[in-house]
């Protein structure tokens, strides 16, 4: 729990004018701290804000990351992407005992599981689409915020770091055999900024409408195709594979000009990323039951299609 007495250093920050009302956690993963904060102006108005507060993992991979986050989001929204407007940051760690990002908050649900789904499925998938073909042609690259990395460089690195014990339940040594022999992608489209871990569980729902993009600590630059290949194996995991294929359907009509040909690739380093983790999460064993039989789906489906892809390659 943040000290009162820092989140009111922290408003003071903001606006000598704004005095706090109340706090509270939120669940923000296991990579940083995130509190919600009511806050008051002397004349009556209020304020609603996030603060993030970066864990050790992010900060020993950058540890500008409240400036870098606050910069991205500053970018996202001036191209109309629908992400919490950026506040305040403090890298310092001279209010907050870590660097931080303020953010407004920002009023939704998560769907990340069929029983809170309140829309027609092919709706729900093709949202998630749309606001991700709207980030991939945003025109935003590596030139806008020169502190992402290549998303590339960042499963090169996943792929070379093998585990003492592979995770039998989701197939991890398969999918690393399979990686290892076609490891790296072509780079067949231009490289974008890319969100790095797009799934609905990143995203806000509001009267049936996706409101926000959540969790930007993630982002690089790349691929479009990377954000597609992780979101497709979450929409498996969580709803079945017709969601995946709802939301690959409609990400591919809104841009046809991408070249799908690596989609393989991407698609089995997303089945890669959950390996070893689901102990993390806190599940039950129902529901990690019903999550490894979507990946399993899933990877097996990209097995095959890469299976099918060097059958019909010239080369084959």
């Amino acid at each position: 729990m943040t000290d009162p007495a820092a989140l009111a250093r922290l408003l003071a920050a903001i606006d000598p004018g704004l005095r706090m009302v109340t706090s509270r956690p939120l669940a923000g993963g296991v990579s940083s701290e995130v509190t919600a904060v009511d806050a008051a102006f002397t004349d009556g108005r209020t304020e609603r804000l996030v603060v993030r507060q970066y864990g050790s993992a992010n900060l020993a991979s950058d540890p500008h990351s409240a400036a870098h986050e606050h910069l991205l989001l500053t970018l996202l929204r001036s191209a109309g992407l629908p992400v919490p407007r950026p506040r305040y940051f403090d890298g310092s760690g001279s209010i907050l005992p870590v660097p931080c990002l303020v953010t407004d908050f920002v009023d939704g649900a998560i769907i990340a599981e069929p029983a809170k789904l309140t829309l027609p499925l092919p709706a729900f998938a093709g949202q998630l689409a749309a606001a991700l073909a709207s980030l991939h042609s945003a025109g935003l690259t590596l030139t806008d915020a020169p502190h992402l990395t290549d998303i590339r460089d960042r499963a090169t690195r996943k792929l070379g770091t093998r585990p003492a014990c592979a995770d039998a339940a989701l197939g991890e040594a398969a999918v690393r055999a399979a990686l290892a022999a076609i490891w790296p992608p072509p780079q067949l489209n231009r490289p974008v900024v890319v969100h790095g871990d797009y799934w609905p569980g990143n995203t806000l729902w509001r009267d049936g409408q996706l409101a926000c993009i959540l969790d930007w600590e993630d982002a690089a630059v790349g691929d479009p195709l990377a954000d597609v290949g992780n979101c497709r194996m979450e929409l498996c995991m969580a709803f079945g594979w017709p969601a995946a294929a709802e939301f690959t359907a409609a990400y591919r009509a809104l841009l046809p000009g991408l070249d799908f040909g690596a989609l393989p690739h991407w698609d089995l380093y997303a089945a890669l990323r959950h390996a070893g983790r689901m102990a993390e999460w806190g599940l039950s064993e129902a529901q990690r039951s019903r999550l490894e039989a979507g990946h399993s789906a899933f990877s097996t489906a990209a097995l095959a299609q890469l299976a099918d892809a060097r059958a019909m390659s010239p080369r084959s």
